[in-house]
């Protein structure tokens, strides 16, 4: 549980940065305050950290899985 929650952590980290670089840069703050007037909504990062941490899951099931299968045969 707590690898997933770093993995959820440092996928957020890496959007919330790769997105918005110049406006964590410049006014990191005034970034966060601005949330509210988004017009994705106030908690639109971690909707979508979240759908490509589901994404990242199933891919990751899908390949554990054909590796058992493989291994099998």
């Amino acid at each position: 549980m707590k690898k997933e929650f770093i993995i959820f952590l440092s996928l957020f980290l890496f959007l919330a940065i790769g997105m918005h670089f110049s406006a964590w840069v410049s006014a990191p703050i005034a970034h966060i305050q601005a949330l509210s007037d988004s017009p994705l909504g106030t908690f639109h990062p971690l909707y979508i950290t979240f759908l490509l941490y589901l994404l990242i899951l199933i891919i990751r099931g899908i390949v554990i899985f054909m590796k058992r299968v493989l291994s099998k045969s």
